[in-house]
C-alpha cells in the first residue's frame, strides 16, 4: 500500500510540474483576420460536405428508381400488352427526372465537377434504363443529343442538369447486360430473331468502344464487361442456330444458360 501510494504522490508531482512549465494561455482575437478566413473556409466546407451529402442521397433516389424501370421492361419479351409496359416505363421515368430536377438545382452556381463523383452513379443507371427503352422502342442506340435533351427542366421552370460525355458513355456500357438478358428472355419467349439482332448490335458498340483505347480505368473495366456479354449472347446464338430446333420451347431458356456457363467456363 505504502508503494501505491508513494506513485501517487509522484504523479501528482510531475503533473503540477507538468502545469507550472505549460506556457500561460493566451487570449485569442476572434475578430483576427486570420481567425475570421478560417471560419469562413469551415463555413464552406461545412456546406460543400452537406452539399455532396444531398448529392449522393438523390444520386442513390435515381438509382434505385431507375433498376425499377429495368427491371420493367425485361418484361417486355412475350408479354402480351408491350405499349403498357412502355407506358408503365414513361410514367416512372418522370418520377426519376424528379430527382434529376433535384440534383440540377443543388448543382446551380457551382462546378459540377467538384460534385461529380456524388451523382454520376445515379446518372448513369438513368442513362442504362433509358437507352433500354429506347433500345425496345426503335432497336438503335439513343444519341447523346437525346440523352442531353432529357435533362433540360428550363421549360419547367427548372435549371438544366449538364450532361458529362463520359457518363453517357459509361451508361451505355452499363445497357448491354440487359441486352444480353433481353436475349436470353426472348430465346425463351419463342423469339428467335431478337437474339440476332442483339448480337449484331452488341458487336457494332463493342468495336465502337475498343477505339476509343485505354481512356480511363473505369471504361477499361466496362469495355471487359461488355466482352462478357457480347460473347454470352454469341453462345446463345449459336446454340439457337445449331440445337434450337431439338430443344423443346420449355427448357429453352435453361439450356441457353447453361450453355453460356459452360462456354463462360471454357474460356
Amino acid at each position: 500500500m505504502a508503494a501505491v501510494e508513494r506513485e501517487k504522490r509522484n504523479r501528482r508531482a510531475e503533473k503540477r510540474k507538468a502545469d507550472d512549465m505549460s506556457p500561460p494561455k493566451r487570449n485569442i482575437d476572434e475578430n483576427s483576420p486570420i481567425i475570421l478566413s478560417f471560419k469562413n473556409h469551415q463555413t464552406e466546407l461545412d456546406s460543400r460536405h452537406d452539399k455532396h451529402e444531398r448529392l449522393v442521397k438523390c444520386s442513390r433516389d435515381v438509382t434505385i428508381a431507375s433498376k425499377r424501370i429495368i427491371f420493367l421492361l425485361q418484361r417486355f419479351p412475350g408479354c402480351e400488352n408491350p405499349e403498357q409496359i412502355l407506358k408503365e416505363a414513361d410514367e416512372k421515368f418522370l418520377e426519376v427526372k424528379e430527382c434529376l430536377k433535384t440534383i440540377a438545382s443543388e448543382l446551380e452556381g457551382e462546378d459540377p465537377f467538384l460534385f461529380s463523383r456524388a451523382y454520376s452513379p445515379g446518372v448513369q443507371e438513368y442513362i442504362e434504363a433509358l437507352s433500354f427503352s429506347h433500345y425496345l422502342r426503335h432497336k438503335t442506340l439513343i444519341s447523346f443529343e437525346q440523352v442531353k435533351a432529357s435533362f433540360e427542366f428550363s421549360s419547367d421552370g427548372g435549371k438544366d442538369l449538364d450532361l458529362n460525355p463520359f457518363d453517357y458513355i459509361l451508361g451505355v456500357a452499363d445497357l448491354t447486360g440487359e441486352l444480353m438478358r433481353l436475349c436470353i428472355n426472348s430465346a425463351a419467349k419463342g423469339d428467335k430473331n431478337t437474339p440476332f439482332e442483339v448480337c449484331s448490335f452488341l458487336r457494332e458498340i463493342y468495336d465502337a468502344f475498343t477505339s476509343f483505347g485505354n481512356v480511363s480505368r473505369d471504361l477499361a473495366s466496362k469495355i471487359r464487361v461488355l466482352k462478357t456479354s457480347m460473347q454470352k449472347v454469341e453462345t446463345a446464338c449459336y446454340t439457337l442456330k445449331v440445337r434450337g430446333s431439338e430443344i423443346p420451347q420449355f427448357a429453352l431458356a435453361e439450356a441457353l444458360n447453361s450453355e453460356v456457363v459452360v462456354d463462360r467456363d471454357h474460356n
